[in-house]
């Protein structure tokens, strides 16, 4: 791939742009000064209408192509290039694009941007690559009186009146300029245009932290999260023994927003429901709310203040910050626990997913600007490299390993770096060679399956390979990215043993058995009197995964056969005790994992389709969502929905258009896509394609929803074929191959596997596609496999079940 930076190196950006959101026109003149290496000055530009370029003042030629502006016959070295252009907002959620809302019958406009990874150049030329850091002085003039804009740095001068704007009589527009940032990456500058509510608090070494919503949000969703921003910069400044370097933090709540969100210096932009919270929210709300800002403060250090020098090394920044976000919440928030949820969300998914063939490592080469976009597998660059942190850090350590990363920060403040450059700081304080260590894990898939001692690479399928791990230890806690396959004596006393282990080594057994059982080393029907055991089980996580071994075994259960009705019995008898001791609602001071545990036991029983327990819930339903508690209320709107189903719908779709709350609109969207009756069944569909109902970045979720509930998965999977050209225009690059990756984990039929393949044929070598399809296909076979394998012994111990009517 090109690298831009080889003709010319900016040092700093003067980038002046006039916005009019309601006429989605961008206007700007950007000069850079820098040095160039050649006489050929290369920009990233795209869709941008160029009008002129200078050099040094004067005008001269140039060309566009690609994506690429090119200046021929430039002198070499020190020069200011100037480039004025326009262009037209987007409105596909990256570059600079609009965002909407509704507030008292209006629809309000919000400007916001998206420039991870490669999407600055949607809104201004320039050397769109990590390692041209440069500083940036941004001013921004706006026609709307009522707006303010917001951008990484504290404002030099706010809302100035400027008189006349070109090509609009009589009419008058503000101006916005900020302080120059620090050194850092194009895809880390961002601003906000829009009306806001927002809460402020200063830190303890005086940095402003201020949390900003839409103004359809009321300001008590806000001082949480504030505080948490700010509890969060306290620690790390402590941790890292590395002051942030900026005055103040923004979080912005965008209503339109791809990823969950953004980590720009200075300026956090947040997909809703990630950022407001509340005291009364559902503590998995406040888990993830709190859990999502940990994770991108801690990228005010790794990604913002040391950075990759290329895309092949965004493990630096999402391994590390997907690993801190637990440490910080674990000391903000000992309650939480959340290092259960590490260990039973992101270190089951990563092992998921990395014993499939053809999945990518950690580090990943990339030859074209598409491919970027696939680097940001959530379960390997995420939860495998956090994983993989864990373990390091745990052999290292963690006095030793912080040590190392005080002396990284301060070695390469600014800069970029590579994996190299971490592992040589942390050498210092290891027993081990780091790098040799850490290499054998990061540059290469996969992990293996521990038997006697001996180890073999796992796949899925029950195929292996000749890779070998380095693994000093095998500890039976959750530090390791492996399997240990104990015998079946062997495991049949550690659960004798069972409440003497750890939570960490119970979790570790669980789980391993649970992936084991999914290839011909362990037997699928093994897992059935297992769920039995586990009955009398008090604790919260271990349940999450009783409750994945529950949904995995349905795998083999064919919908509304003799089977699945026993299968449902049987599971309702086994949460019906637990669950009469917690009753439905929560208890005044009851402890958060009986808070858990419920929601755990009630998933199991909405499942069941038990009638008595549907109706118990059914009851509890009150359109004025304010008296629903809101850790039962996805319960309650699934159990309504499913008994009263001709009366609720359309009163559920016009509290959900209606809704502001991200929460509840998220619990009305999930009871949205589990229609029965044909005219809701169609509308289902129909909000696919209306944006106005399903906002794009909701689109993914909802199609999910609707292609995993059994009344509307065939007609699901007919709809994506049919309507691929439509998910690709809303999604672009950045998202589109997400349709495929978790379309293929819902693939358990022949003939839907082969509808699959023969759709994405011709689309195999695209290159934001290609590499997820080949996964995909790994996937897909694997649980045909299994179910071919399994299914016949899994229904027989069905059979054989005693169940109580």
């Amino acid at each position: 791939m090109e690298r831009l930076l080889d003709y010319f190196i900016p040092e700093n950006y003067q980038l002046d742009l006039f916005i009019d959101k309601e006429n989605k026109f961008l206007k700007g003149v950007v000069k850079i000064t820098g040095k160039a290496l050649t006489p050929t000055i290369k920009l990233h530009s795209v869709n941008n209408k160029i009008k002129t370029v200078k050099i040094n003042g004067e005008k001269v030629n140039f060309k566009t192509e690609d994506g690429v502006l090119s200046v021929n016959n430039a002198p070499r070295g020190d020069l200011t290039l100037e480039v004025g252009y326009d262009r037209t907002l987007n409105e596909n959620m990256q570059g600079a694009y609009l965002s909407t809302y509704e507030y008292q019958g209006e629809t309000e406009k919000i400007v916001s941007t998206q420039f991870e990874s490669h999407y600055a150049r949607e809104a201004f030329p320039c050397i769109d690559e990590p390692a041209a850091k440069a500083t940036f002085d941004l001013s921004i003039t706006i026609p709307d009186e009522g707006d303010i804009v917001i951008s990484n740095t504290e404002l030099k001068s706010a809302g100035e009146s400027i008189g006349l704007v070109s090509g609009e009589d009589n009419a008058t527009a503000r101006r916005f300029s900020f302080v120059q940032t620090p050194r850092m990456s194009t895809y880390l500058l961002a601003f906000v245009i829009g009306k806001f509510n927002f809460v402020e608090t200063k830190t303890a070494s005086g940095i402003t932290v201020r949390t900003y919503a839409p103004l359809n949000q009321s300001k008590d969703l806000l001082s949480l999260p504030n505080e948490i921003a700010k509890k969060s910069l306290d620690y790390y400044e402590n941790l890292f023994s590395s002051p942030y370097p900026l005055k103040k933090l923004d979080q912005v709540a965008i209503p339109d927003f791809e990823a969950g969100a953004m980590e720009n210096w200075g300026i956090v932009t947040y997909r809703m429901s990630q950022l407001l919270c509340n005291e009364h929210s559902a503590i998995s709300s406040k888990k993830a709310v709190a859990l999502t800002i940990t994770h991108e403060l801690s990228h005010q250090w790794f990604g913002n203040l040391v950075t990759m020098s290329w895309w092949d090394g965004l493990w630096l920044n999402e391994s590390f910050a997907s690993v801190m976000e637990y440490f910080c919440t674990d000391y903000l928030f000992p309650t939480f626990r959340v290092w259960a949820d590490f260990f039973t969300s992101d270190c089951l998914a990563a092992l998921y997913r990395d014993a499939i063939p053809d999945v990518q490592s950690v580090q990943e080469d990339v030859s074209d600007p598409a491919e970027i976009a696939t680097l940001f597998d959530p379960c390997i660059v995420y939860a495998k490299g956090a994983h993989l942190m864990l373990m390091l850090i745990r052999e290292m350590g963690e006095k030793n390993f912080f040590r190392g990363i005080k002396d990284y920060f301060e070695k390469f403040k600014y800069k970029n770096t590579s994996g190299d450059d971490l592992w040589n700081v942390l050498n210092s304080y290891s027993s081990f060679d780091v790098k040799e260590f850490m290499d054998a894990w990061i540059l290469k898939s996969g992990f293996p399956v521990i038997t006697d001692e001996a180890q073999q690479r796992f796949f899925l399928d029950g195929s292996t390979d000749d890779s070998v791990y380095p693994i000093p230890e095998v500890k039976d806690d959750m530090s390791g990215h492996y399997l240990i396959n104990l015998s079946g004596p062997e495991f049949r006393e550690a659960l004798d043993n069972f409440n003497n282990l750890s939570e960490e080594q119970r979790l570790r057994l669980l789980i391993d058995r649970m992936l084991l059982a999914e290839t011909p080393l362990v037997a699928s029907s093994s897992l059935l009197p297992l769920i039995e055991k586990f009955k009398s089980e008090t604790s919260a996580p271990i349940w999450g995964i009783i409750e994945d071994i529950i949904y995995k075994l349905t795998l083999f259960i064919d919908y509304d056969s003799p089977e699945e009705e026993k299968y449902k019995r049987y599971i309702f008898n086994i949460i019906k005790t637990p669950l009469e001791r917690l009753g439905l609602l929560p208890r005044k001071d009851e402890t958060l994992n009986d808070t858990e545990l419920r929601s755990f036991l009630l998933s199991a029983g909405v499942y069941s389709k038990a009638p008595e327990l549907i109706d118990q819930l059914a009851d509890l339903y009150d359109k004025n969502f304010q008296s629903l508690n809101p850790e039962t209320r996805p319960f309650i709107l699934s159990a309504k929905l499913w008994r009263d189903e001709a009366e609720i719908y359309s009163e559920l779709i016009d509290l959900y258009k209606d809704a502001t709350d991200p929460d509840l609109k998220a619990d009305l969207r999930v009871a949205l896509a589990k229609p029965r009756l044909p005219k809701n069944i169609d509308f289902a569909f129909s909000c696919l394609k209306n944006p106005e109902i399903i906002k794009p970045q909701d689109h993914l979720s909802f199609f999910l929803f609707l292609r995993r509930w059994k009344y509307t998965r065939d007609r699901a999977l007919s709809w994506l074929f049919e309507n691929w050209d439509y998910i690709y225009k809303i999604n672009g690059e950045k998202s589109v191959e997400d349709y495929p990756r978790y379309l293929a984990k819902t693939i358990d039929k022949r003939e839907d596997a082969e509808r699959f393949f023969e759709f994405f044929e011709d689309k195999k070598d695209i290159p934001v596609l290609s590499r997820t399809l080949k996964i995909a296909k790994n996937d897909i076979e694997s649980t045909l496999k299994l179910i071919e394998m399994d299914k016949k012994s899994v229904l027989a111990a069905i059979n054989k079940l005693e169940c109580k009517n």
